[in-house]
């Protein structure tokens, strides 16, 4: 049983992967970011949870954050609540979720997979009363890699 469920899991991620984000593209999300929306969205769907809608506040808040990692060489959280309550962005709850990653490392099935794997990345992903998300993910030198991208996921609701 538990086996069936993580086998839908999977094909149900894959396969919300692939289909075009038609919401995504309307909140003005890059490609990589609005993949992360859908794998997340799917994720969240085979929990019976709602899915995540973008807010505006957080997505910058997120991009800005993911650049700032990318410039800097490190992957911190920093006081990642005061930096969305500067940014505008209202909770009364926030989480966020970082990860970087190269080549097939930076695919939105394997940052999702490793979030999963984490307990607390995990629980900001099924957070029922998690509502709005922001996605930044930005590509560039990182850790001594040319290509690698650095991802933020910051997230609102009670």
């Amino acid at each position: 049983m538990l086996l069936t469920k993580q086998i839908r899991t999977v094909f149900l991620v894959a396969f919300l992967a692939l289909l075009p984000t038609g919401t995504a593209a309307a909140a003005g999300l890059a490609k990589r970011e609005a993949s992360l929306l859908s794998v997340v969205n799917g994720v969240r769907a085979t929990h019976d949870l709602r899915p995540l809608a973008v807010d505006a506040r957080l997505k910058r808040a997120a991009r800005a954050h993911s650049t700032a990692l990318l410039r800097r060489g490190v992957l911190a959280h920093g006081s990642f609540s005061e930096r969305l309550w500067r940014s505008g962005a209202r909770g009364p709850r926030f989480g966020e979720n970082l990860a970087w990653g190269t080549g097939r490392y930076a695919s939105a099935n394997v940052i999702v997979r490793s979030w999963l794997g984490s307990p607390g990345h995990r629980a900001n992903l099924l957070r029922p009363g998690f509502r709005r998300v922001g996605i930044g993910a930005v590509a560039g030198p990182f850790a001594g890699y040319s290509g690698a991208t650095v991802v933020t996921a910051d997230f609102a609701g009670r």
